[in-house]
Protein backbone atom coordinates (compact mmCIF):
# COMPACT_ATOMS: atom_id res chain seq x y z
CA UNK A 1 0.00 0.00 0.00
CA UNK A 2 1.46 3.38 -1.03
CA UNK A 3 0.96 6.86 0.36
CA UNK A 4 -2.12 8.66 -0.89
CA UNK A 5 -4.22 11.78 -0.51
CA UNK A 6 -7.44 11.12 1.39
CA UNK A 7 -10.48 13.42 1.29
CA UNK A 8 -11.59 14.59 4.72
CA UNK A 9 -15.09 13.23 4.11
CA UNK A 10 -13.61 9.75 3.75
CA UNK A 11 -11.74 10.05 7.04
CA UNK A 12 -14.90 11.29 8.75
CA UNK A 13 -16.98 8.47 7.27
CA UNK A 14 -14.51 5.80 8.35
CA UNK A 15 -14.25 7.16 11.89
CA UNK A 16 -18.03 7.32 12.26
CA UNK A 17 -18.52 3.81 10.91
CA UNK A 18 -15.85 2.29 13.14
CA UNK A 19 -17.05 4.06 16.28
CA UNK A 20 -20.63 3.04 15.61
CA UNK A 21 -19.48 -0.55 15.23
CA UNK A 22 -17.90 -0.55 18.71
CA UNK A 23 -21.06 0.86 20.31
CA UNK A 24 -20.64 4.63 20.37
CA UNK A 25 -23.95 6.50 19.91
CA UNK A 26 -24.31 8.34 16.60
CA UNK A 27 -23.94 11.85 18.03
CA UNK A 28 -20.88 10.87 20.05
CA UNK A 29 -19.34 9.18 17.01
CA UNK A 30 -19.92 12.32 14.95
CA UNK A 31 -18.36 14.57 17.60
CA UNK A 32 -15.33 12.29 17.81
CA UNK A 33 -14.94 12.10 14.04
CA UNK A 34 -15.20 15.90 13.85
CA UNK A 35 -12.34 16.28 16.33
CA UNK A 36 -10.10 13.68 14.71
CA UNK A 37 -10.57 15.12 11.21
CA UNK A 38 -10.01 18.65 12.55
CA UNK A 39 -6.62 17.52 13.85
CA UNK A 40 -5.63 15.96 10.51
CA UNK A 41 -6.74 19.05 8.61
CA UNK A 42 -4.76 21.37 10.90
CA UNK A 43 -1.54 19.35 10.59
CA UNK A 44 -1.71 17.46 13.89
CA UNK A 45 -1.52 13.80 12.83
CA UNK A 46 -0.72 12.62 16.38
CA UNK A 47 -4.31 13.60 17.24
CA UNK A 48 -5.82 12.54 13.91
CA UNK A 49 -7.75 9.56 12.60
CA UNK A 50 -4.80 7.23 11.96
CA UNK A 51 -3.50 7.59 15.52
CA UNK A 52 -6.40 8.31 17.85
CA UNK A 53 -9.15 6.25 16.20
CA UNK A 54 -7.31 2.92 16.75
CA UNK A 55 -6.48 4.01 20.30
CA UNK A 56 -10.12 4.81 21.02
CA UNK A 57 -11.28 1.46 19.64
CA UNK A 58 -8.62 -0.48 21.58
CA UNK A 59 -9.59 1.31 24.79
CA UNK A 60 -13.29 0.63 24.29
CA UNK A 61 -12.68 -3.04 23.54
CA UNK A 62 -10.34 -3.40 26.54
CA UNK A 63 -12.68 -1.59 28.93
CA UNK A 64 -10.63 1.53 29.74
CA UNK A 65 -13.07 3.81 27.89
CA UNK A 66 -16.85 3.49 27.78
CA UNK A 67 -18.51 3.62 24.37
CA UNK A 68 -21.87 4.78 25.78
CA UNK A 69 -21.09 6.59 29.05
CA UNK A 70 -23.64 8.00 31.48
CA UNK A 71 -22.35 11.60 31.42
CA UNK A 72 -24.09 13.59 34.15
CA UNK A 73 -24.20 17.06 35.67
CA UNK A 74 -22.60 16.72 39.10
CA UNK A 75 -23.04 20.35 40.16
CA UNK A 76 -24.10 23.62 38.58
CA UNK A 77 -23.99 27.34 39.27
CA UNK A 78 -25.02 30.15 36.92
CA UNK A 79 -21.57 30.41 35.32
CA UNK A 80 -20.01 27.02 36.08
CA UNK A 81 -21.06 23.44 35.48
CA UNK A 82 -19.29 20.25 36.53
CA UNK A 83 -19.71 17.08 34.46
CA UNK A 84 -18.92 13.54 35.50
CA UNK A 85 -17.70 11.84 32.32
CA UNK A 86 -18.10 8.21 33.39
CA UNK A 87 -14.85 7.45 31.52
CA UNK A 88 -16.15 8.79 28.21
CA UNK A 89 -13.78 9.30 25.30
CA UNK A 90 -12.44 12.80 25.84
CA UNK A 91 -13.62 14.29 22.55
CA UNK A 92 -17.19 13.28 23.38
CA UNK A 93 -17.43 14.91 26.78
CA UNK A 94 -15.11 17.75 25.75
CA UNK A 95 -17.42 18.70 22.89
CA UNK A 96 -20.45 18.55 25.14
CA UNK A 97 -18.66 20.69 27.72
CA UNK A 98 -17.57 23.43 25.32
CA UNK A 99 -20.93 23.60 23.55
CA UNK A 100 -22.61 24.02 26.94
CA UNK A 101 -20.08 26.69 27.96
CA UNK A 102 -20.81 28.61 24.76
CA UNK A 103 -24.55 28.35 25.32
CA UNK A 104 -24.20 29.70 28.86
CA UNK A 105 -21.78 32.43 27.75
CA UNK A 106 -24.24 33.79 25.20
CA UNK A 107 -26.75 34.11 28.04
CA UNK A 108 -24.51 35.80 30.63
CA UNK A 109 -21.20 36.82 29.08
CA UNK A 110 -18.92 33.99 30.15
CA UNK A 111 -19.16 30.48 31.51
CA UNK A 112 -16.97 27.48 32.29
CA UNK A 113 -17.58 23.75 32.33
CA UNK A 114 -15.30 21.37 34.22
CA UNK A 115 -15.08 17.66 33.46
CA UNK A 116 -13.77 14.81 35.58
CA UNK A 117 -13.21 11.09 34.96
CA UNK A 118 -12.65 11.32 31.19
CA UNK A 119 -10.08 9.81 28.85
CA UNK A 120 -7.67 11.67 26.58
CA UNK A 121 -9.33 14.45 24.58
CA UNK A 122 -6.59 14.92 21.91
CA UNK A 123 -6.10 18.43 20.42
CA UNK A 124 -7.36 21.24 22.65
CA UNK A 125 -7.44 23.57 19.66
CA UNK A 126 -10.51 21.76 18.38
CA UNK A 127 -12.58 22.71 21.42
CA UNK A 128 -11.35 26.30 21.50
CA UNK A 129 -12.20 26.48 17.79
CA UNK A 130 -15.77 25.35 18.53
CA UNK A 131 -16.19 28.47 20.64
CA UNK A 132 -14.59 30.73 18.01
CA UNK A 133 -16.92 29.30 15.37
CA UNK A 134 -19.80 30.48 17.58
CA UNK A 135 -18.55 34.02 18.08
CA UNK A 136 -16.79 33.51 21.41
CA UNK A 137 -13.28 33.45 22.76
CA UNK A 138 -12.67 29.85 23.80
CA UNK A 139 -10.15 28.41 26.25
CA UNK A 140 -9.69 24.63 26.51
CA UNK A 141 -7.36 22.88 28.95
CA UNK A 142 -6.66 19.24 29.75
CA UNK A 143 -4.46 17.56 32.30
CA UNK A 144 -2.78 14.27 31.54
CA UNK A 145 -0.40 11.60 32.77
CA UNK A 146 2.63 12.87 34.66
CA UNK A 147 5.56 13.59 32.32
CA UNK A 148 7.45 16.45 33.99
CA UNK A 149 9.61 16.57 37.10
CA UNK A 150 9.80 19.57 39.40
CA UNK A 151 12.95 21.71 39.19
CA UNK A 152 15.56 19.70 41.05
CA UNK A 153 13.34 16.60 41.06
CA UNK A 154 13.75 13.28 39.31
CA UNK A 155 10.19 11.92 39.46
CA UNK A 156 7.33 12.78 37.12
CA UNK A 157 4.67 14.68 39.06
CA UNK A 158 2.53 16.59 36.53
CA UNK A 159 1.46 16.36 32.89
CA UNK A 160 2.32 18.59 29.95
CA UNK A 161 -1.22 19.99 30.05
CA UNK A 162 -2.45 20.68 26.51
CA UNK A 163 -4.18 24.04 26.28
CA UNK A 164 -5.58 26.27 23.54
CA UNK A 165 -7.20 29.65 23.05
CA UNK A 166 -9.12 30.66 19.93
CA UNK A 167 -10.82 33.89 18.94
CA UNK A 168 -12.74 34.63 15.74
CA UNK A 169 -11.36 36.95 13.09
CA UNK A 170 -13.01 38.14 9.91
CA UNK A 171 -14.09 35.53 7.38
CA UNK A 172 -12.29 32.29 8.13
CA UNK A 173 -9.46 34.05 9.95
CA UNK A 174 -8.85 33.50 13.64
CA UNK A 175 -6.33 33.52 16.43
CA UNK A 176 -5.61 29.90 17.33
CA UNK A 177 -3.02 29.18 20.00
CA UNK A 178 -2.73 25.42 20.64
CA UNK A 179 0.20 24.03 22.61
CA UNK A 180 1.47 22.14 25.65
CA UNK A 181 3.89 22.95 28.44
CA UNK A 182 6.86 20.88 27.20
CA UNK A 183 9.35 21.70 24.48
CA UNK A 184 7.99 18.80 22.40
CA UNK A 185 4.75 16.85 22.65
CA UNK A 186 4.58 13.09 23.12
CA UNK A 187 2.79 12.83 19.77
CA UNK A 188 5.72 14.52 18.04
CA UNK A 189 8.09 12.13 19.80
CA UNK A 190 6.06 9.17 18.56
CA UNK A 191 6.43 10.59 15.06
CA UNK A 192 10.21 10.67 15.44
CA UNK A 193 10.12 7.09 16.71
CA UNK A 194 8.01 5.88 13.76
CA UNK A 195 10.39 7.54 11.30
CA UNK A 196 13.46 6.12 13.06
CA UNK A 197 14.84 9.60 13.73
CA UNK A 198 16.59 10.85 16.89
CA UNK A 199 15.14 13.71 18.90
CA UNK A 200 16.76 17.10 18.96
CA UNK A 201 18.81 17.66 22.10
CA UNK A 202 17.25 19.26 25.16
CA UNK A 203 13.70 17.90 24.96
CA UNK A 204 13.91 14.64 26.93
CA UNK A 205 15.75 12.96 29.78
CA UNK A 206 15.67 9.24 30.50
CA UNK A 207 14.33 7.67 33.70
CA UNK A 208 17.67 8.29 35.42
CA UNK A 209 17.65 11.98 34.51
CA UNK A 210 20.31 11.76 31.79
CA UNK A 211 19.72 13.64 28.49
CA UNK A 212 18.62 11.36 25.65
CA UNK A 213 17.66 11.67 21.98
CA UNK A 214 15.82 8.32 21.91
CA UNK A 215 12.11 9.15 21.35
CA UNK A 216 10.95 5.80 22.73
CA UNK A 217 12.19 6.88 26.17
CA UNK A 218 9.35 9.35 26.70
CA UNK A 219 7.07 6.71 28.25
CA UNK A 220 9.40 6.38 31.25
CA UNK A 221 11.59 9.47 30.95
CA UNK A 222 11.21 13.15 31.84
CA UNK A 223 10.00 15.70 29.31
CA UNK A 224 11.63 19.10 29.50
CA UNK A 225 9.20 21.95 30.22
CA UNK A 226 9.25 25.15 28.18
CA UNK A 227 11.17 27.87 29.95
CA UNK A 228 12.48 25.58 32.68
CA UNK A 229 10.83 26.37 36.02
CA UNK A 230 8.30 28.63 34.30
CA UNK A 231 6.96 25.77 32.24
CA UNK A 232 6.71 23.62 35.33
CA UNK A 233 4.85 26.39 37.14
CA UNK A 234 2.43 26.75 34.24
CA UNK A 235 1.81 23.00 34.34
CA UNK A 236 0.86 23.19 38.01
CA UNK A 237 -1.37 26.20 37.37
CA UNK A 238 -3.23 24.32 34.63
CA UNK A 239 -3.54 21.29 36.93
CA UNK A 240 -5.35 23.57 39.37
CA UNK A 241 -7.79 24.55 36.60
CA UNK A 242 -8.40 20.93 35.59
CA UNK A 243 -7.77 18.07 38.01
CA UNK A 244 -7.90 20.09 41.21
CA UNK A 245 -11.00 22.12 40.32
CA UNK A 246 -12.92 19.17 38.85
CA UNK A 247 -12.61 17.24 42.12
CA UNK A 248 -12.08 13.83 40.58
CA UNK A 249 -10.35 10.96 42.30
CA UNK A 250 -7.23 11.26 40.12
CA UNK A 251 -5.09 14.29 39.40
CA UNK A 252 -1.42 15.27 39.30
CA UNK A 253 0.76 12.13 39.13
CA UNK A 254 -2.25 9.78 39.37
CA UNK A 255 -3.69 10.41 35.88
CA UNK A 256 -3.36 7.29 33.72
CA UNK A 257 -1.69 6.74 30.37
CA UNK A 258 -3.91 6.46 27.26
CA UNK A 259 -1.82 3.55 25.98
CA UNK A 260 -2.83 1.30 28.89
CA UNK A 261 -6.06 0.38 27.17
CA UNK A 262 -7.66 -1.64 29.95
CA UNK A 263 -7.17 1.07 32.60
CA UNK A 264 -9.27 4.18 33.17
CA UNK A 265 -7.35 7.45 33.03
CA UNK A 266 -9.20 9.98 35.18
CA UNK A 267 -8.47 12.92 32.85
CA UNK A 268 -9.99 16.32 33.76
CA UNK A 269 -10.91 19.15 31.38
CA UNK A 270 -11.69 22.86 31.71
CA UNK A 271 -13.68 24.64 28.99
CA UNK A 272 -14.26 28.41 29.13
CA UNK A 273 -16.25 30.54 26.68
CA UNK A 274 -16.44 34.34 26.68
CA UNK A 275 -19.05 36.09 24.53
CA UNK A 276 -18.86 39.75 23.47
CA UNK A 277 -20.93 42.02 25.69
CA UNK A 278 -22.51 43.65 22.66
CA UNK A 279 -20.55 46.88 22.28
CA UNK A 280 -17.18 45.71 21.02
CA UNK A 281 -16.38 44.36 17.56
CA UNK A 282 -14.64 41.16 18.64
CA UNK A 283 -13.96 39.74 15.19
CA UNK A 284 -12.76 43.06 13.79
CA UNK A 285 -10.40 43.69 16.69
CA UNK A 286 -9.00 40.16 16.51
CA UNK A 287 -8.46 40.50 12.77
CA UNK A 288 -6.73 43.85 13.26
CA UNK A 289 -4.37 42.23 15.76
CA UNK A 290 -3.60 39.41 13.30
CA UNK A 291 -2.99 41.95 10.52
CA UNK A 292 -0.60 43.97 12.70
CA UNK A 293 1.42 40.84 13.43
CA UNK A 294 1.45 39.79 9.78
CA UNK A 295 2.65 43.22 8.67
CA UNK A 296 5.54 43.27 11.15
CA UNK A 297 7.91 41.24 8.95
CA UNK A 298 8.07 39.10 5.83
CA UNK A 299 8.04 35.87 7.87
CA UNK A 300 5.91 37.12 10.77
CA UNK A 301 2.70 35.29 11.54
CA UNK A 302 0.37 34.94 14.49
CA UNK A 303 -0.31 31.56 16.14
CA UNK A 304 -2.65 29.39 14.12
CA UNK A 305 -2.54 31.33 10.85
CA UNK A 306 -0.61 28.59 9.05
CA UNK A 307 -2.81 25.87 10.56
CA UNK A 308 -6.00 27.64 9.46
CA UNK A 309 -4.62 27.97 5.91
CA UNK A 310 -3.61 24.31 5.94
CA UNK A 311 -7.12 23.32 7.05
CA UNK A 312 -8.67 25.37 4.26
CA UNK A 313 -6.47 23.55 1.73
CA UNK A 314 -7.25 20.16 3.31
CA UNK A 315 -11.00 20.71 3.07
CA UNK A 316 -10.62 21.16 -0.68
CA UNK A 317 -7.81 18.73 -1.50
CA UNK A 318 -7.61 16.20 1.34
CA UNK A 319 -4.60 15.21 3.45
CA UNK A 320 -1.54 13.05 2.76
CA UNK A 321 -1.57 9.69 4.51
CA UNK A 322 1.51 7.47 4.60
CA UNK A 323 1.47 3.82 3.65
CA UNK A 324 1.88 2.92 7.33
CA UNK A 325 -1.12 5.04 8.34
CA UNK A 326 -3.26 3.62 5.55
CA UNK A 327 -2.30 0.07 6.51
CA UNK A 328 -3.20 0.70 10.14
CA UNK A 329 -6.65 1.99 9.18
CA UNK A 330 -7.22 -0.81 6.66
CA UNK A 331 -6.65 -3.36 9.43
CA UNK A 332 -8.99 -1.46 11.74
CA UNK A 333 -11.73 -1.25 9.09
CA UNK A 334 -11.41 -4.97 8.40
CA UNK A 335 -11.64 -5.83 12.11
CA UNK A 336 -14.87 -3.81 12.34
CA UNK A 337 -16.38 -5.02 9.06
CA UNK A 338 -16.70 -1.51 7.61
CA UNK A 339 -15.70 -0.11 4.23
CA UNK A 340 -12.03 0.94 4.03
CA UNK A 341 -10.78 4.36 2.99
CA UNK A 342 -10.92 5.45 -0.60
CA UNK A 343 -8.65 8.13 -2.05
CA UNK A 344 -11.48 9.54 -4.16
CA UNK A 345 -15.21 9.19 -4.65
CA UNK A 346 -18.35 10.21 -2.75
Amino acid sequence: MTADTIPLRQLHRLAGDVLGHVGMPAEHARWTADGLVWADAHGLPAHGVATKLPQCVHRIRAGGTRADPAIRVVAERPAHQLLGADHAWGQVVGTRAMLRAVEMAHEQGLAAVSVRDATSAAAMGYFADLAADRGCIGLAVTNGPALIAAPGGRRRVVGNQGHALAAPGEGSGRLLYDTATTTMSTGEMDGYHERGEPLTEGVLRDADGAPTTDPSQWTTGLLEPIGGHRGFGLSLALEALTGVLAGGGRYGPDVGLPTRHDETQGVSLFMLAIAPTGGEDLTGRVQHLLDVVGASGDEARAPGVSAVRRARHAREHGVEYSAEQLGRLAELADSCGVDPLRSSGP
